[in-house]
């Protein structure tokens, strides 16, 4: 949420009215601070975490105290003589050019106004931050509640008319989109679905038919990206002959964004979720420059959120029969170097965990982690060359993983289907 009110005062002028200021100021000499009052709504349950978000045009000074206010305040009449004096601290930073964040959970335990004040708790310097008027106004993020769950898959539905779909029953080795569906259960704050959804082309028919009658009792919260299938424009049921994903687009709605825009995010509690598409034609290409690498590197400099995940169809780094992709090499060099988490993906027909790693290969603590989940229903494949820093490989249950978001952390449970037996599970730290 952004400031309802925001405003500086400085001892340089005590009668200065500065409440539609484009910029913040702390400062201990001549003596500058900042005021900020939120309206926190209705939350769900008790208040987690909160999160104080405020973007560093100029740092002369290094520390940030960030305190709570006693007595109120207009944004229109504070002054340095009237300003309100401060109470206990709420939270403390370094400053830097570009986003900081402050846990200021302390401040912030139910819903109501929240007053916080900006000072500074080191040495002399100006610091100054966009208001609320400005281009990078302040955020408070409140995580509330249970954390997120998610679950996750791909390769999901056969197409309708082949003998294997069985009237929906599938058969041993084939169309269990029904066995994963039922794992689908319990809080789940989304669904993503990772691509190929619905066999052979992702007709608008096959989906209604197929998709919908197993996952689609979780459509509502299912955040989708688009396979290879969905673009096949013949060989199944219902195809779009314009190999425009318009049964993907036109089963999923405004879900699944439109054509040419099919890449959207979102946040998740205290996480930013990014979904993309990596069949990169349709989209205008997914290399450097081209739109969607243009707007992956806009959301993720305007949601500078610790923890990110995102995920699209095809994986890069793969121990599968395809072994790896390297249709989305762009998206991963940018969230590596934003400082992402986690990387979701399918396409390959298994079940496959990676240790953290960068584009080229080599391990690394602050580099991305891949899953790849292709476990939806659809015919399992073999493992072909097993990549450096495959972690845990699996083409024997048909299942989903379910990650849970925490604010500075994420865990992960591989759920088989009935009769699996993979029972993959961890946890690890946000960088």
């Amino acid at each position: 949420m952004r400031p309802v009110a925001d405003a500086f005062v400085t001892s340089a002028q005590p009668k200065g009215k500065f409440g539609k200021s484009r910029v913040l100021q702390v400062d201990r000499k001549p003596v500058a601070r900042s005021y900020l009052r939120f309206r926190i709504a209705a939350l769900a349950g008790k208040v987690r975490k909160a999160t104080l978000r405020l973007y560093v045009t100029k740092a002369r000074g290094r520390g940030i105290r960030v305190a709570t206010v006693k007595g109120s305040w207009n944004e229109r009449k504070i002054d340095f003589a009237n300003a309100p004096r401060l109470r206990g601290t709420a939270g403390k930073a370094r400053a830097a050019k570009g986003w900081i964040d402050v846990d200021v959970t302390r401040a912030v335990r139910k819903h109501r106004l929240v007053n916080l004040a900006l000072t500074s708790s080191a040495t002399a310097g100006a610091i100054r931050f966009g208001s609320r008027e400005s281009r990078h106004p302040p955020r408070l993020i409140v995580t509330s509640g249970s954390d997120p769950v998610v679950a996750a898959a791909g390769n999901i539905a056969c197409d309708p008319a082949w003998p294997e779909y069985n009237g929906g029953n599938g058969t041993a080795t084939d169309c269990r989109d029904r066995d994963t569906a039922a794992l689908l259960t319990g809080s789940l704050s989304a669904v993503l679905a990772l691509g190929d959804a619905q066999y052979a082309c992702g007709g608008l028919s096959a989906y209604q038919q197929a998709y919908n009658r197993a996952w689609g009792r979780v459509k509502s919260i299912t955040h989708p990206v688009p396979g290879n299938h969905d673009y096949v424009s013949s060989g199944g049921t219902a195809c779009d002959p314009s190999g425009r994903a318009g049964g993907y687009l036109g089963y999923f709605g405004a879900a699944a964004g439109s054509f040419g825009k099919s890449y959207y995010s979102y946040d998740l509690g205290a996480w930013h979720i990014i979904a993309l598409d990596s069949e990169c034609t349709p989209v205008g290409g997914c290399g450097p420059g081209s739109p969607e690498e243009t707007w992956l590197r806009a959301d993720l400099a305007a949601h500078p959120n610790t923890c990110t995940l995102a995920y699209w169809h095809y994986p890069i780094f793969s121990s599968g029969l395809e072994g790896g992709t390297p249709e989305a090499t762009t998206f991963w060099k940018d969230l590596d170097a934003a400082g992402a988490e986690v990387v979701l993906n399918a396409h390959e027909h298994d079940y496959e965990r990676f240790a953290p790693q960068h584009i080229d290969g080599k391990a690394a603590a602050d580099g991305l982690r891949e899953f790849f989940i292709g476990t939806g229903g659809r015919m399992r494949h073999a493992f072909a060359t097993v990549r450096a820093n495959s972690q845990v490989r699996d083409n024997s249950s048909w299942g989903v993983l379910k990650l849970t978001l925490h604010p500075t952390s994420y865990s992960w449970q591989f759920v088989p289907a009935a009769g699996g037996t993979l029972h993959d599970a961890g946890s690890a730290p946000c960088h």
